[in-house]
């Protein structure tokens, strides 16, 4: 997907009850070229764009960014602690360590980004691209999600518990460690994600995937489920029920 397209109900196969996210494209107009220094908690930042900068170890708490674009900028253990992003785009954003719980992402472009640990439960994120990330830990737990497309992007560990989550489209993505429990899911297709392993896989609900990962999953739901799975030995049971014939 070229980013800033925008997706429609009607892009989904008439076959297919998945509805899809439905993204629209950052507002970007005129940007003034802006440097570090301008940023502060609790300001609000406009039609700026940042290039090249250092924002590391800075309290950006209850910021509100609108119409911005950062370009390779680092932001190693920055707090964007309930901060506040609409119409916004971060391009090769670089981070060990990302704080911004409680914080609210509205149409807003992730691309090329490297973040270690990504703290970004109890947000509200609303129309959000992701796009070819490579991410260490992301933490969405009590996270309400709604329209997010996720594009060939490689995530170590993603926790979904507890997430309420409405139209979420995983393409071309690696996830090491899925963990879902509790939340509720609708409209979120997983047939493009690997996933390597899979805790609590009893909330699934509501989820999308393909006949190819239903095998795969099938000993952890019989685990799950307590099913007890074995093959029938059919000349064991011959043998059996002509003993007791004798």
């Amino acid at each position: 997907m070229t980013a800033g397209r925008t997706d429609t109900a009607e892009d989904a196969s008439p076959l297919s009850s998945v509805r899809p996210p439905v993204l629209a494209a950052p507002d970007l107009g005129r940007l003034r070229d802006g440097e570090a220094d301008e940023f502060a908690a609790g300001e609000m930042v406009e039609d700026l764009q940042l290039v090249e900068a250092d924002l590391s170890g800075a309290d950006l708490s209850a910021l509100s960014l609108l119409s911005c674009r950062f370009s390779e900028v680092f932001a190693n253990d920055t707090d964007l602690a309930a901060a506040r992003l609409v119409d916004c785009r971060l391009e090769r954003l670089s981070a060990t360590y990302l704080h911004s719980p409680r914080s609210t992402w509205r149409t807003v472009e992730l691309v090329d980004l490297r973040i270690g640990a990504w703290e970004l439960y109890d947000a509200d994120v609303e129309s959000l691209l992701i796009e070819d990330c490579r991410l260490g830990f992301v933490n969405l737990a009590g996270t309400a999600v709604r329209d997010v497309l996720i594009q060939g992007t490689r995530i170590d560990e993603l926790d979904l518990s507890g997430i309420d989550a409405r139209r979420v489209r995983f393409e071309d993505c690696r996830v090491g460690t899925l963990r879902l429990h509790g939340g509720s899911l609708s409209d979120v297709d997983l047939r493009g994600m690997e996933m390597r392993v899979v805790s609590g896989i009893g909330s699934l609900a509501g989820v999308t995937i393909s006949s190819g990962q239903l095998t795969e999953l099938a000993p952890l739901l019989a685990q799950h489920l307590g099913l007890r799975v074995e093959d029938r030995n059919h000349r064991q049971d011959c043998d059996t029920t002509r003993g007791r014939r004798a």
